[in-house]
């Protein structure tokens, strides 16, 4: 691993070993967060998300996709069994929930991104292998599997439908109302709380510990928001891998999913993140986002539950 991970979509998968909390931030030890999830395929933390409906949860859709198929990871197709806890620091197995995937809805325009961007690196993939040999065939292989650049354009955002109800745990509610420049927010996440050690807090705590962290919101554009790491403002929460699919909160409401981490150094901090504007998603008026959430014409509500 680098000692400087420059610009990193903050999911276990990217890393060489799955890996687990927020940089900068404090343990949720008062339970205050029980609408926010671990959410793992197997015996170690996959991403986080939260609940938003009886059946539905909130993530990011670099959690739930293969860019190198350009769909959908095959974890997370329907009727895969995934693990849920929203426990502060769940045991494993005792405290996870089997969940089956009924659905995983993408924005439609990341998924249509997706599919363009599988597209276009199959035809470089083609290129490179009539044009080169050997070990640099194999360089341009490994940098073209690399390149994810077409997430920070659209919404890194998925929903993922179950088939049972989880009533133990309680529904967080998404706000749609505009996001500002000097905004306050709330970072939540499963994600590592250093960078140091990380094999043995892997093993230690397999599914992470919810953490959170203050920061604020430095601008805003119609698809995300950037927010300051503890790099360009000391005490600011930096997000880590395990973060990802994680909310952003204002006044305890949902208005973005955690995405990317800008700078991210092994000094425990980054300069900044990069996470979902849930008021844009397409429409800076808020139509995009209660259109893509089912909401009714309020600003602020929970999300629906299936039909």
């Amino acid at each position: 691993m680098r000692s400087i991970l420059r610009t990193l979509p903050i999911f276990l998968l990217l890393w060489s070993s799955s890996a687990a909390a927020l940089l900068g931030g404090r343990i949720d030890d008062a339970g205050r967060y029980p609408s926010v999830v671990a959410l793992g395929d197997g015996p170690n933390l996959h991403c986080s998300a939260t609940k938003i409906g009886p059946d539905r949860f909130l993530t990011a859709a670099h959690c739930v996709v293969d860019t190198s198929k350009g769909g959908l990871d095959d974890a997370f197709r329907t009727g895969q069994r995934l693990f849920i806890s929203n426990r502060v620091e769940p045991k494993v197995p005792e405290d996870l929930v089997a969940v089956t995937v009924r659905e995983i809805r993408l924005h439609p325009s990341y998924e249509q991104a997706l599919r363009r961007f599988y597209a276009y690196k199959e035809s470089k993939l083609r290129d490179y292998r009539e044009r080169y040999s050997g070990e640099d065939l194999t360089r341009r292989i490994r940098a073209l599997e690399r390149d994810n650049h077409f997430t920070p354009r659209f919404p890194d955002v998925a929903i993922l439908l179950v088939a049972e109800s989880t009533p133990e745990i309680p529904i967080g509610k998404v706000d749609c109302t505009p996001l500002h420049a000097g905004d306050s927010v709330e970072i939540l996440g499963y994600g590592y709380e250093s960078l140091k050690g990380m094999a043995l807090s892997r093993h230690m705590r397999p599914y992470g510990r919810r953490n959170r962290g203050r920061s604020q919101v430095i601008r805003v554009d119609a698809v995300n928001f950037y927010s300051y790491g503890g790099e360009m403002r000391p005490g600011s929460a930096s997000l880590s891998p395990g973060d990802s699919g994680g909310p952003v909160l204002r006044n305890g409401r949902i208005v973005g999913v955690n995405g990317t981490v800008y700078g991210l150094s092994r000094l425990d901090m980054a300069r900044s993140n990069m996470s979902v504007n849930l008021s844009g998603l397409g429409s800076n008026s808020g139509i995009g986002c209660r259109r893509f959430f089912g909401l009714s014409s309020g600003s602020v509500s929970a999300a629906k539950s299936a039909d």
